[in-house]
């Protein structure tokens, strides 16, 4: 799996292979069918650009997700550009409580797995 990534990293430099792995609280096990969406991080303004809506697999894991990142030149010259891009990830499945997790950091060449553990919503009585 690995392998894979950076085999796609070697094509598009100027981006990052994201990939969610959504699972039960405490990773007990992995949630099939969780709706995962990546957008931008908020502007000024609060607006977020919707980038991708997927369906977790039945590993919980989504499909490889290709993102915009600055150049990894970046990285070398500090404090002139930020070196790295920021997204917002949104997790959620019925029955479970759903999860943002804000300014997610993503590098040029390397590949993320985010590990993200949904809670069950207690049962009604």
């Amino acid at each position: 799996m690995f392998a894979l990534f950076c085999k796609e990293m070697e094509n598009a430099p100027d981006t990052s292979v994201l990939r969610v792995a959504v699972t039960t609280a405490l990773g007990a096990q992995p949630l099939e069918n969780a709706l995962v969406t990546v957008s931008t991080a908020p502007d000024e303004n609060g607006t977020r650009t919707l980038l991708y809506a997927v369906r977790t697999d039945r590993d919980g894991m989504t499909p490889p997700m290709t993102l915009a990142a600055p150049p990894r030149s970046a990285s070398l010259a500090p404090g002139q550009v930020t070196p790295y891009a920021l997204y917002t990830v949104e997790a959620m499945r019925e029955g479970f409580v759903p999860l943002s997790a804000l300014h997610v950091t993503l590098f040029a060449g390397v590949p993320a797995v985010l590990p993200v553990a949904l809670t069950p919503l207690p049962e009604k009585e």
